[in-house]
């Protein structure tokens, strides 16, 4: 069997629970299947066609990824016999072709592979309700206006939920090791905090730390690189959930298998 936990496409989360759904970045409606005549009642009767968006704790679109052969691939799809259709998500044509993968469309190459040589599985959760919430509580900086720092007396800032991290339990009975990330300036930053003013504690996740510094990034106590930066220059905010499971049922699926 396929890994139960396997998902892709846009979710909403209503009292823990998380729904298939589509939805518009920006639109006041979170659209869920609509209910269908049947012996067993729908459910949630108020959660099926368009729904307020406020009813809504989380929306939010997934992408899964994964190590493969110490390459990050994204996990297109999972089959029912155990395997997964894989993209190289690194791009690299050589490591593709002398792995097995099938090119597909110009940069594109795919391969079905065993997912139990899968390894780090994680699901990257795309926050649709990010620029919404943002513009909700927070104006543009202001030339001039300090910023107070993302993480006042050396403690990470929460504004209503965001951003998130630690060892979750999410819906669905997902365990997950999550960590918020966005893009400032280009770069692939991981959110440590969000302050009331709007400014937000980065720490960048690259390798050039020359051009790094260049940008105001400067190593703390920890040898991180970090800086404050204000919450409308984040950009593709979203969470990374390490999924805590994914190796309990590999390891199980490998016993099943000798």
């Amino acid at each position: 069997m396929t890994y139960p936990l396997y998902r892709t496409g846009t979710f909403a989360v209503v009292d823990g629970v998380s729904h298939p759904v589509s939805y518009s970045v920006g639109d006041n409606y979170v659209h869920f299947p609509p209910a269908t005549p049947g012996p067993v009642p729908f459910p949630r009767q108020e959660l099926a066609g368009a729904v307020p968006v406020e009813m809504c704790e989380r929306v939010f679109s997934v992408q899964v990824y994964a190590a493969y052969r110490d390459h990050r691939v994204m996990v297109d799809a999972a089959f029912d016999n155990g395997t997964a259709r894989v993209l190289d998500a690194e791009w690299d044509q050589e490591w593709a072709t002398i792995n097995g993968f099938v090119q597909e469309n110009s940069y594109e190459y795919y391969k079905t592979v065993d997912m139990r040589d899968l390894r780090d599985y994680a699901e990257r959760q795309n926050d649709l309700l990010f620029t919404r919430w943002r513009a909700a509580r927070f104006v543009r900086p202001v030339d001039g206006v300090p910023m107070h720092g993302g993480w006042p007396n050396g403690q990470a800032a929460v504004v209503a939920g965001r951003p998130r991290s630690g060892v979750l339990e999410t819906e669905g009975g997902r365990v997950a090791a999550v960590t918020t990330r966005a893009e400032y300036l280009g770069y692939s930053c991981e959110v440590a905090g969000i302050s009331m003013d709007g400014s937000v504690g980065v720490y960048y996740l690259g390798t050039d730390f020359e051009r790094a510094e260049a940008d105001g990034f400067r190593p703390d106590e920890n040898l991180r690189w970090a800086r404050t930066v204000h919450i409308f220059d984040l950009a593709r905010y979203h969470e990374l959930h390490k999924d805590l499971l994914f190796d309990q049922w590999r390891e199980s699926r490998d016993s099943l298998a000798g």
